[in-house]
């Protein structure tokens, strides 16, 4: 794609014909592209998925912007040529990464501490944190607090587990679009 700032094209946007697409970005900089045909093939169930999940994330951008609240955190993390809508898109398309779940101090008692690190291109909103015995029986469960590095997330046991070998961690993390990713570890 071709950028310009030439006075000509400073107040067109759309496309020419069939050949030339002109978009003009926020900054007034302005994109020349090849315009782009209809497509003659079906979408495959990849694309399919991914159109959904691009059409929701439509949804909540739009819902965001009728959020004053969310629209102001949104629109303070937008860089040059980007609105709080396109950054609410991208947050709603992306789900968070948990990198890690380090269970070096959870020793089964009350009070024994399990780390989980979280990411989000824009803000993991809460992680929970499920712990299962090694026969599968739900020994506890709850929310993780948010450490002041601000990509760890501290979970503090409330029951025992007699049985910690074989047991089993599941992080959940959720962003505020409500995208979840689940990482589980063994012990």
């Amino acid at each position: 794609m071709a950028k310009s700032n030439n006075f000509i094209l400073k107040d067109s946007s759309g496309s020419l014909g069939k050949s030339l697409t002109i978009t003009r970005k926020k900054s007034g900089m302005i994109q020349l592209g090849k315009h782009r045909g209809e497509n003659t093939t079906p979408p495959s169930e990849k694309q399919l998925e991914i159109q959904n999940r691009f059409k929701n994330a439509i949804v909540y951008g739009k819902a965001v912007m009728n959020n004053p609240e969310l629209k102001a955190q949104y629109h303070a993390a937008a860089k040059k040529d980007q609105s709080a809508y396109n950054v609410a898109v991208r947050d709603a398309f992306k789900a968070p990464e948990i990198s890690s779940i380090n269970t070096g101090l959870y020793t089964g008692e009350i009070g024994s501490k399990i780390t989980v690190r979280a990411i989000d291109d824009f803000k993991v909103a809460g992680v929970r944190v499920k712990i299962t015995n090694a026969v599968g029986v739900v020994v506890e469960q709850g929310d993780a607090v948010q450490q002041s590095n601000g990509l760890d997330w501290l979970y503090t046991a409330t029951m025992v587990n007699g049985e910690v070998q074989g047991s089993r961690v599941a992080a959940t993390a959720i962003d505020l679009p409500a995208n979840e990713t689940v990482l589980e570890v063994v012990m």
